[in-house]
């Protein structure tokens, strides 16, 4: 029986594969279909959020936009109505100064920029290294810095001192005093050491080149004597009338700037006084200009002293004025000071340190 009927069964199996295999295959290509068109449809919408999200941003932008044309365009309608009227100067209320750099003017010399007291003191001199000013503020020496400030002060227990200069080369003070006794002042410490090499005479002024100490003898006829800086004050050389002055004259005080030496030279007969440039090599002279004031022995020595640009300086205390020096030997003014002065020393490239009887009183110019 079962013979017979496997031949009869063999053919429905085949078919119900068959129909199986079909059934499989067009369920898988629907449901792929089908997933297809979801994701189309999916992408589809994104495309169209992006392209609504970028029309709405454009629209925002073009809001703030609009507003700044209309502003723009509003500001470009409005008419504005200015009535200018010329403005009138008054040519004599302007005055421009003409400036000359690195030149010295002596102005302002009424109201002192700083003062310090030194009432009741009897020295004169001053002596500036562009650091540093050294005052004689008995009974002590003090060194003044550039702030204006007493930095240093030492008891002076010698003589009263009667001229005093800086040497760069030694790197110290240079102090003459009364009793013919010449010293050497250490800056920092104004410690004093006497210089035994140099005869004692009755010293009137001093000053400094880089290599020659100078001094003069407090004499009618005045000698000129320089001493060598580089070894131990040794001599160079003495000179006499009528090379250093004629010998009825008296070299009151000397400056060095430069290569050249200012003579403060008085007439012994008339005391009618002048100003001569000499070379400090050969002491020829190279201007002399007169000052048309007077000196008698007895009163404030006249000073004089270097502004820059070669141009001088002299104080005559008697006068009460400053005489400020050109370089070709001409004055470039006169101006009077109150009070008088006893001394006056550039101290930088501004200041003008004014020596007085009670006073050190510092200008800016």
């Amino acid at each position: 029986h079962d013979d017979l009927n496997n031949p009869q069964l063999n053919p429905l199996i085949n078919e119900f594969n068959k129909l199986d295999e079909q059934l499989k295959s067009s369920s898988t290509d629907k449901l792929t279909g089908d997933c297809r068109q979801k994701l189309e449809k999916i992408h589809e919408l994104d495309q169209r959020c992006l392209q609504k999200l970028d029309e709405q941003r454009t629209q925002l932008n073009q809001i703030p936009i609009c507003h700044i044309q209309d502003g723009i365009k509003t500001i470009e309608n409005t008419r504005l109505q200015l009535e200018i009227r010329p403005l009138t100067i008054d040519d004599s209320l302007v005055f421009i100064e003409e400036f000359e750099p690195n030149k010295c003017h002596l102005v302002n010399l009424t109201i002192p920029y700083r003062t310090i007291d030194c009432s009741g003191e009897w020295g004169p001199v001053l002596a500036n290294n562009n650091r540093y000013l050294l005052i004689d503020r008995h009974p002590n020496l003090c060194l003044i810095n550039q702030k204006l400030e007493i930095i240093k002060k030492s008891p002076w227990k010698f003589d009263f001192i009667r001229d005093i200069c800086w040497s760069s080369t030694l790197n110290c003070f240079i102090v003459k005093t009364r009793t013919r006794e010449v010293y050497l002042i250490n800056e920092k410490t104004l410690a004093t050491e006497l210089v035994q090499t140099i005869e004692e005479q009755d010293w009137s002024s001093c000053t400094c080149s880089d290599t020659s100490f100078y001094l003069t003898a407090r004499r009618e006829g005045t000698n000129i004597f320089e001493f060598n800086l580089l070894s131990s004050f040794a001599l160079i050389k003495r000179w006499k009338p009528p090379h250093s002055c004629k010998h009825y004259e008296v070299i009151l005080n000397t400056a060095y700037k430069n290569k050249t030496l200012a003579l403060v030279i008085s007439h012994s007969t008339t005391s009618i006084v002048h100003l001569e440039l000499r070379s400090s090599i050969t002491l020829d002279r190279l201007w002399l200009l007169d000052l048309n004031i007077s000196h008698t022995i007895g009163q404030p020595l006249i000073r004089c002293s270097s502004l820059i640009c070669d141009e001088w300086l002299v104080v005559d205390n008697n006068t009460s004025q400053l005489f400020h020096i050109k370089k070709d030997g001409q004055i470039k003014s006169v101006y009077p000071c109150n009070p008088s002065p006893w001394n006056a020393v550039l101290f930088g490239s501004n200041l003008l340190a004014i020596r007085t009887k009670n006073s050190v009183n510092f200008y800016k110019l």
